[in-house]
């Protein structure tokens, strides 16, 4: 989801420059691009969970051969992909395109017919301008995102029984073990909005985001509002539009807060976040230090990811003020080892 709120200003630029163009993107982000680019009918979805695991081999061959069947039936001349991972680079190859751009990867000639060299120095945001054809113009950004009258519906009938209309979304859970802050931290941090009149409230997908969030509960007498698996795509962006701030570790849905234009706290480990940080004046990014030179994503030089873990919740209560949220006093006494936060 990150990548393709990066991309989209990019996307845009050439579906306006080519009336003939059609864009290729995951069905799980229909919304994304709905709101991004309302109006815009020129989409094909690839239906990534008709093809998941949990679908019999026979039904997962039938619905591919359905897409690509629609993408030749497109007979493009020239097939962008702008992203280059394994999926979209073999979906680039059977488009039927004489002409296929994608960035250099290994056994690239495969799948491309040529491979111009991305800016890989600067933000990811550069790198699809280079691959693009043509750009969107300089400086960085998102789209805006339009907002969605349904989802706003049941979003403000979800938080009506809070009184409080200061709200916190908090994403706790990552892709990978090594971008997310301990449970008891974002536990803390909970205790700590409390304190200062913000109602946290947490979100998330699927089975790893539910067992991180279950951490933080357990932490907590009092147990935070628990959205996960509960909230659509659109339903989700509602959400972001109508809160006051967001905190989160390195992962898609921080991308969308920045996208939505709240105050953004990321929470970076050992990402590069030249690479990844949130496009957006409202957003922040936090990092106790830097990784050491011997350091990798998956394999810490000091084995706890000091980067990351040693984030105080101080330091993003003092960022969120920062950034204009009233978070008024916030300090709390220590606790005793054991002891459950209020």
């Amino acid at each position: 989801m990150g990548n393709l709120l990066i991309a989209l200003p990019h996307l845009r630029a050439m579906l306006s420059a080519h009336p003939d163009a059609l864009l290729v993107v995951d069905a799980r982000y229909q919304a994304l691009v709905a709101q991004s680019l309302p109006g815009e009918k020129r989409f094909l979805f690839y239906p990534e969970q008709a093809l998941s695991s949990s679908r019999s081999v026979w039904q997962r061959i039938k619905h591919y051969l359905i897409f690509v069947r629609a993408m030749r039936r497109f007979r493009a001349d020239i097939c962008i992909d702008i992203e280059g991972e394994q999926k979209s680079a073999t979906l680039s190859r059977l488009s039927g395109a004489a002409i296929r751009i994608g960035p250099p990867r290994r056994h690239g000639h495969w799948f491309y017919t040529w491979s111009p060299e991305p800016d890989w120095q600067g933000h990811r945001w550069h790198s699809y301008a280079s691959l693009s054809q043509p750009a969107a113009t300089a400086p960085a950004h998102y789209l805006p995102l339009a907002e969605c009258p349904d989802s706003n519906a049941r979003i403000h009938s979800l938080l009506s029984m809070h009184a409080d209309n200061t709200h916190l979304i908090l994403h706790v859970g990552a892709t990978k073990t090594y971008k997310m802050w301990h449970a008891e931290q974002f536990a803390s941090l909970c205790q700590h909005a409390r304190r200062a009149g913000l109602t946290p409230i947490l979100i998330g997908a699927g089975h790893k985001d539910r067992v991180q969030i279950a951490r933080v509960q357990s932490f907590l007498c009092k147990p935070v509002l628990d959205l996960c698996d509960q909230l659509n795509l659109a339903e989700l962006i509602a959400l972001l539009q109508h809160s006051q701030a967001y905190v989160g570790n390195d992962s898609g849905p921080m991308h969308l807060a920045a996208a939505c234009g709240i105050p953004t706290v990321g929470l970076f480990g050992p990402t590069n976040d030249n690479l990844w940080h949130p496009l957006s004046p409202h957003a922040r990014v936090l990092r106790w230090q830097a990784c050491a030179a011997e350091c990798e994503r998956s394999s810490c030089e000091q084995d706890t990811y000091p980067c990351l873990q040693r984030i105080t919740v101080d330091q993003v209560m003092d960022t969120l003020s920062a950034l204009g949220v009233p978070v008024g006093m916030h300090s709390t006494a220590p606790r005793r080892a054991g002891e459950k936060l209020a």
